[in-house]
């Protein structure tokens, strides 16, 4: 009788063990069928071969846990298991599929728990890749793994055969591939644990007929509008949208705010999914706090009878992955027909070199992908590698792209992002572009104020300004801060604050708020105030705007949300400076040389507007310093560490904190819970604040931490970091 090896030990008393053969059986076809969906849309790629890489890293990707000391680890009761394994199981399949020389193949398995690493360094095929710690044990046992493995899996798994030699991918392809093993792995480990909940297949994108459905929607809402210019503007925005039969891989729209991007670009998109039969949609926001505004709009606007909204459009807040496996299944995956997240989140993933985060990528071939707010999406820095992964995904996965802004400037056309090999198209016609700038004009003063203030001299200001105002601060801890302080000269309840300091859940309570007071127009005296994240794709509209120094394009973004449809006449937007030796001003670093610039232009009495973007990039990207060559670089060379740790596009180490007390106690009883609600009653703070506040990490789900510190709807975690910060000054000190 064949012996009955291990994969993995009883999670509990209800949950036995799993089988060798089961997993690796399971990888192996739960792996397959990811990577034929992504082979459906994959140009230029040697299908057979790249199908026998993934086979022969399935088959032989845990072959040492076949060893005697593992066995005997696995087959521990699930009250005595452990963490670990005595010896690392990756080992052994690297060490087979090395003396094979089926390179490929061994990176995948050398990869699947450690991450992508750089190649540049191990040298494929020219350097010893197995662990030290296991080198002299497997080299003794390999014949006996390969013996238990033949009998384990043999009746059920023909041997994959596969001809030596490079693979022809690019790094962007060999993350995909990854991909597919990493997200059967983890979900096979999940499905076989019961960690994970039991996920409903997602339903199909059904573009046509989403498509009739969105444009019975825009029916609906111009019929019950008035005949403006403004209005009539827009119907004939969504129908150059709708009827644009671009087929280039990478589109441009440079419409300006209030023509309706949302639902126009939709149109556009569901189009060319149809035309192409893609299976996914991404739209793609610059700020967290704007995702739940989408989102709502499109379940209105694209719901079928019978579907459930938040399986037709997920909303993914946070880039919250985990590696740890109980907390796997609070990863966010894009296995959604519409997907909306920010450029945080999507960027680092094409970056990430780590499992727990890359096991979403093998969903992306085959997407239409709405870059809303483009000018926003990324630090000028990190352009141009971005740029050859949209260009890649466009020639070699079948995606389409859009990108879109009110003040978006043309980067491509930089010599630093060398020669483009697909020309982006305007997506509307240069009549209809025409118009809507010319509606545009005359509806912004901007002015300069370059004397510096403190927070107290600012909020004094503020209240001589023509109200309701809009005033965007540079980072979290000034804005919260400004926020406390302006509330006690505009008296309570006339300050409203917004960032990512609120959870999902309240900033979209906070702006409920600010549409109801606005549309209200109850009194004037009040302030919003806020980070950047109001600037983009904000449906408001302030009488007067102010932006602390930052960027052209920022003050251009902001500029959208003051008199957007010119029901003020014209109105101000002020550039200000505030005095970074203050108390309680922080300076964000990202900021000196944009504003730099930006202070410049107005010194030199040029005019404010989108014909200067290029310009101020361009300059951007040359007084920087940037690393971009160096990323282009090693991403060529197949850096992939050194690319996730340098492409970041928020440099600060944060975590995810769950701030709801009931939520926090579900987690204490150990009770399960889903990761749209962890999404949602979430917050992402640094680890040294975290450190600072002895907050804990969950015990069922390392990774996530539970807050226990002040918590307000109004300023959030910042009521305990100002609170601490004045401890500090004042001499006290926490215990």
């Amino acid at each position: 009788m064949t012996a009955q090896y291990l994969a993995r030990s009883a999670a509990n008393e209800k949950t036995p063990s799993q089988s060798y053969l089961n997993h690796i059986w399971h990888v192996l076809v739960r792996g397959r069928c990811y990577l034929r969906k992504v082979l459906l849309y994959a140009r230029g790629w040697d299908a057979k071969t790249v199908k026998r890489v993934y086979e022969l890293a399935a088959e032989y990707h845990d072959l040492g846990k076949l060893d005697d000391d593992n066995q005997k680890t696995l087959a521990l009761p699930w009250d005595k298991r452990v963490a670990r394994l005595p010896l690392p199981h990756e080992d052994a399949g690297v060490s087979y599929l090395m003396s094979q020389e089926y390179y490929q193949s061994m990176l995948l398995v050398f990869a699947h728990h450690s991450g992508l690493p750089d190649l540049n360094e191990m040298g494929i095929g020219k350097k010893d890749w197995r662990d030290n710690r296991a080198k002299e044990r497997v080299n003794g046992s390999l014949s006996v793994y390969l013996t238990r493995h033949e009998s384990s899996v043999r009746s059920k798994i023909t041997p994959k055969q596969l001809q030596k030699g490079a693979l022809a991918l690019l790094p962007p392809d060999v993350r995909v591939l990854f991909s597919c093993l990493t997200h059967a792995d983890h979900g096979d480990a999940a499905r076989a644990s019961q960690g994970e909940l039991q996920r409903s297949k997602p339903p199909k994108l059904r573009a046509s007929e989403r498509l009739a459905a969105l444009r019975c929607y825009v029916d609906g809402l111009s019929s019950g509008g008035e005949e403006s210019a403004r209005n009539q503007l827009r119907a004939a925005f969504f129908t150059s949208c709708f009827e644009s039969q671009h087929e280039s891989g990478i589109t441009f729209c440079d419409a300006p705010v209030g023509t309706g991007k949302t639902t126009a670009i939709m149109a556009n998109l569901l189009a060319t999914a149809a035309r192409h039969k893609l299976r996914r949609i991404f739209v793609i926001l610059p700020f967290t706090n704007i995702i739940t505004q989408s989102a709502q709009v499109y379940r209105k606007a694209l719901l079928l009878p019978g579907e459930h909204e938040e399986g037709v459009v997920a909303e993914v807040h946070h880039r919250a992955d985990f590696d740890d496996a109980a907390s796997r299944k609070l990863t966010a995956l894009w296995d959604a027909p519409i997907v909306v997240t920010t450029a945080v989140a999507f960027f680092e993933t094409l970056a990430s070199a780590r499992p727990s985060t890359l096991r979403r990528l093998q969903n992306f071939p085959g997407s239409a992908v709405f870059l809303d707010e483009a000018h926003a999406m990324l630090p000028a820095k990190l352009l141009p590698l971005a740029w050859q992964w949209i260009q890649h995904a466009a020639s070699a996965w079948s995606c389409y792209w859009i990108l879109a802004s009110g003040s978006l400037f043309h980067f491509w056309t930089l010599n630093e992002f060398g020669t483009s090999a697909i020309s982006p198209v305007n997506v509307i016609p240069n009549n209809c572009q025409k118009q809507l700038q010319t509606f545009e004009s005359d509806r912004i003063r901007y002015r300069y104020r370059p004397e510096s203030m403190d927070l107290n001299g600012l909020a004094a200001w503020l209240r001589q300004l023509d109200g309701p105002v809009i005033v965007v601060l540079n980072t979290v801890h000034t804005a919260a801060a400004a926020a406390k302080v302006a509330s006690e000269v505009f008296g309570e309840g006339n300050i409203l604050h917004l960032s990512t300091s609120l959870t999902p859940k309240d900033r979209e309570i906070t702006l409920d708020a600010v549409k109801t007071r606005l549309k209200l127009q109850e009194h004037t005296k009040w302030c919003l105030i806020a980070t950047s994240c109001v600037e983009a794709g904000m449906d408001l509209s302030f009488k007067t705007g102010v932006r602390e120094r930052a960027s052209l394009l920022s003050l251009l973004q902001l500029a959208g949300r003051v008199n957007r449809n010119a029901e003020y006449g014209k109105s101000d937007v002020w550039t200000v400076t505030l005095d970074g030796n203050s108390t309680n001003v922080v300076k964000h670093p990202a900021f000196d040389v944009s504003s730099r610039i930006l202070a410049d232009f107005f010194a030199d009495g040029r005019t404010i507007s989108p014909d200067l973007c290029t310009e101020a990039i361009r300059r951007e990207i040359r007084e920087s310093g940037s690393i971009s060559e160096e990323l282009v670089k090693q991403e060529g060379i197949f850096s992939f560490q050194f690319v996730e740790t340098k492409f970041r596009v928020i440099e600060d180490d944060t975590q995810l904190a769950v701030v709801d007390p009931a939520l926090v106690q579900r987690l204490k009883n150990f009770e399960d819970v889903s990761w749209r609600e962890i999404q949602t009653n979430s917050i992402r703070v640094r680890k040294k604040i975290l450190a600072k506040l002895a907050i804990e990490e969950s015990s069922k789900y390392p990774g996530v931490w539970l807050w226990n510190a002040e918590y307000s709807s109004f300023l959030g975690y910042m009521e305990a970091v100002l609170k601490l910060e004045k401890m500090t000054a004042d001499g006290c000190a926490i215990i």
